[in-house]
C-alpha cells in the first residue's frame, strides 16, 4: 500500500469505518479482551455484537490490570506486541506498573522456510539468489517477528548478513492497524477517561513507526548516516550496506565478527573501563553534536571487534533531534548538573505539551525535591538516567506530555547506562557527563576550556541562553501580532494622551534595552574569560577579560549619563 493510500485509509478509519474483511480479526481481538477481563470496555465501545457467540469466561481475574494487558497483547501477536513495546517508553502517560509489564513483551516466533526467504530475495531484487551471492546459508542465523537473518558471501568473498522480511507480514500489520484505528476512535468517542491518552494519536504514531520499520531501505540509510557521522572516530564502527543486494524487503550488510558485551567479556579490566567511557562519549556525541542517535543500544546490538572497536548493529530504531530539541536537551542536562530546578522546569515545559492549567511552580517544587533526593544518593549509586525517568514520572503527575524523541532519548540512555554498568559496575555517570561539558558548550566558544570550570560554564551558558531567547522571541511575538491583525482577532484599546512623542519614546526605550543586553552579554563573556585564563595576559590578568570589563563599564556609564540627562528615571 502506498503512503498516500495509507494516509487516506487512516483518515477513513479514524472516522470510524471498518472494512468487512477485518471483522473476523476484530472478533478475535475483542474475544481476547473479554477473556482477559476487559469485557466491560467491549460493551462501552458498543462492540459486543462482534464477539463470538456464547459467554466469554474471564481467565485472568487474579492478575493485575497491567499483567492482563500484557498477556492480551502477547496473545494477539506481532502488531499488538510491537504496539505494546512502543507504549513501554511512554512513562509520561502510563503508570510504572504498566510500563514494567510492557517491557517484558517478547515476540517469540519460529523461522519461516528458506524457500520463502529465497523467493522474497529474488522477487525484491529481480535476480536469482545464486547470482547475487556466492553462498547463501538456508539456516537462519536469527528469527524475529518482522524478519529473519541469513548469512551469505558475496562474489568477492565478503561475509554478509541478509535480512529478509517475513512473507505477508506487511498486509497482516496493515490489517491490524486498521482495527487499532477503529478501536482508538471508539475509545475517544465513548470512554471519556481515555481522552488524556489521545488513543488516536498513539495509533497514528505507532503506524508511522511500524511503517518505517517495514522499509529496510530506511534502516540501511540510517546505518550509512551513523557510519558517516563517526568516520573520523577510530574507536567506533558500523557495518557497510551493500545496496546492489538490498531493497525494501531485503537488506544486505557487512557481517561483523565481534563479541557481545557481557559480564565476562572483554576479560581485561582496562579494556572494559575504556569501552564504558567510549560508549558514554559516543552517545553524548550523537545527542549533542549529530542530533541523530541509535535508539536501542542493548547488548545484542553492540559488538566488540577483535581490534577493540565498538560496533553498532540494527538501525531500525533511531532518534532525530532538531536544533531546538538539542538546545532544550543541552539545557536540561546542565540544569540537572547545576541542581537548578527552576531552570529545569522551564526547559521541561518547553519540551512538553503542558496546557495552561499546568502549575509551573508546583512542578518546580517537585523537581527540586527529586534533585535533592538524587544528589543525596548520587555518590553511592551515580545513576543519571534513572533520575530522568523520575522527571518523566513527575511530568505525568502534572499532566505534561513530552515529545516522543525525548522519551526515546531517555530509553536509549538508560539502556546504554545498563551496558556501561555491565562493563564497569561503579562507573560514575554524572562525572562522565560533567567531563563532556567543555566539549558540549565551552569549546564552541573558547577552545581549551578547563574541566574544573564546568559549573561556571553552565551558569554562563544559562545567562547567555536567557539573553538570546529574550531577543529571539521578539520576531515571533511580532509575527503573532501580525497574524492576529490579519485574522481580525486583535483588540486595541487606546486613550489619546500626548501620543505625539510616543514614537520617540519607544525608539529611545528599545535602544536602551538593546544596549543593556549588549552590556550584560559583554559582562558574562568577560567573566567566563577571566575565570578560564584564556588569551594573552598582563601578569595574572587575562587581557581579553579585562578589555571586556572596561568596555562594559564605559558603555554602562554612557547609558547612565544618558538616562540622567533625560530626566526620566
Amino acid at each position: 500500500m502506498t503512503s498516500g493510500a495509507a494516509r487516506a485509509d487512516a483518515l477513513l478509519l479514524a472516522a470510524g469505518h471498518l472494512p468487512v474483511r477485518d471483522l473476523r480479526r476484530l472478533g478475535h481481538i475483542l474475544h481476547v479482551m473479554a477473556e482477559k477481563g476487559w469485557g466491560h470496555y467491549v460493551e462501552r465501545l458498543r462492540l459486543k455484537g462482534y464477539l463470538p457467540k456464547g459467554r466469554v469466561e474471564s481467565t485472568a481475574e487474579s492478575l493485575s490490570d497491567a499483567q492482563r494487558f500484557r498477556l492480551a497483547l502477547e496473545e494477539l501477536g506481532t502488531t499488538l506486541i510491537k504496539f505494546g513495546q512502543m507504549l513501554s517508553i511512554r512513562r509520561d502517560l502510563l503508570p510504572d506498573e504498566v510500563i514494567q509489564e510492557l517491557q517484558k513483551l517478547q515476540d517469540a516466533v519460529p523461522p519461516f522456510p528458506a524457500e520463502q526467504a529465497r523467493r522474497t530475495v529474488e522477487d525484491e531484487l529481480g535476480r536469482p539468489v545464486d547470482q547475487l551471492f556466492a553462498d547463501f546459508d538456508d539456516t537462519p542465523l536469527a528469527a524475529a517477528s518482522i524478519a529473519q537473518v541469513h548469512t551469505a558471501r558475496l562474489a568477492d568473498g565478503t561475509s554478509v548478513i541478509v535480512k529478509v522480511q517475513r512473507p505477508d507480514i506487511e498486509s497482516l500489520i496493515q490489517a491490524d492497524l486498521e482495527i487499532l484505528f477503529f478501536i482508538a476512535r471508539l475509545l475517544h468517542k465513548h470512554v471519556p477517561e481515555m481522552e488524556r491518552y489521545d488513543p488516536v494519536g498513539l495509533v497514528e504514531e505507532f503506524s508511522e513507526t511500524i511503517t518505517r520499520e517495514l522499509d529496510f531501505r530506511r534502516e540501511g540509510r540510517n546505518a550509512e548516516r551513523f557510519r558517516e557521522n563517526f568516520q573520523d572516530e577510530p574507536s567506533v564502527v558500523a557495518p557497510r550496506v551493500f545496496w546492489e543486494a538490498s531493497g525494501r524487503r531485503v537488506l544486505t550488510m557487512e557481517r561483523s565478527m565481534g563479541h557481545k558485551i557481557g559480564a565476562d567479556y572483554p576479560p581485561d579490566s582496562e579494556q572494559r573501563r575504556h569501552l564504558a567511557g567510549t560508549l558514554v562519549h559516543v552517545y553524548l556525541t550523537q545527542l549533542f553534536e549529530h542530533g541523530f542517535f541509535h535508539g536501542d543500544p542493548h547488548p545484542g546490538n553492540l559488538f566488540v571487534m577483535d581490534d577493540g572497536r565498538l560496533c553498532f548493529h540494527d538501525f531500525g530504531i533511531v532518534g532525530r533531534l532538531g536544533t531546538r530539541d538539542q538546545e532544550n536537551l543541552k539545557q536540561l542536562f546542565l540544569a540537572l548538573m547545576l541542581r537548578d530546578a527552576e531552570w529545569m522546569a522551564d526547559v521541561y515545559l518547553d519540551l512538553g505539551g503542558g496546557g495552561a492549567d499546568v502549575d509551573r511552580d508546583a512542578f518546580a517544587r517537585d523537581l527540586s525535591e527529586s534533585l535533592e533526593e538524587y544528589y543525596a544518593v548520587a555518590a553511592e549509586e551515580s545513576s543519571f538516567t534513572e533520575v530522568l525517568y523520575q522527571f518523566v514520572r513527575l511530568g505525568r503527575r502534572h499532566r505534561i506530555r513530552v515529545i516522543r524523541e525525548f522519551l526515546l532519548v531517555v530509553k536509549a540512555l538508560i539502556t546504554m547506562e545498563s551496558v556501561v554498568r555491565t562493563l564497569q559496575p561503579r562507573f560514575d555517570m554524572p562525572a562522565a557527563l560533567q567531563a563532556y561539558v567543555p566539549r558540549m558548550i565551552g569549546r564552541q566558544l573558547f577552545p581549551g576550556l578547563s574541566l574544573s570550570k564546568a559549573d561556571l560554564l553552565g551558569k554562563g551558558y544559562r545567562a547567555y541562553s536567557a539573553l538570546r531567547l529574550a531577543t529571539a522571541g521578539l520576531p515571533r511575538a511580532l509575527s503573532k501580532a501580525v497574524r492576529q491583525l490579519q485574522r481580525g482577532e486583535a483588540v486595541l484599546r487606546l486613550r489619546h494622551e500626548q501620543l505625539e512623542g510616543l514614537e520617540q519614546h519607544l525608539d529611545r526605550a528599545s535602544n536602551r534595552l538593546s544596549l543593556s543586553l549588549i552590556i550584560a552579554s559583554v559582562v558574562v563573556g568577560s567573566s567566563i574569560v577571566m575565570s578560564t585564563d584564556i588569551g594573552p595576559h598582563y601578569g595574572d590578568i587575562p587581557l581579553l577579560g579585562l578589555f571586556g570589563y572596561i568596555l562594559a563599564t564605559l558603555l554602562g556609564l554612557w547609558w547612565v549619563i544618558g538616562i540622567l540627562r533625560s530626566g526620566r528615571f
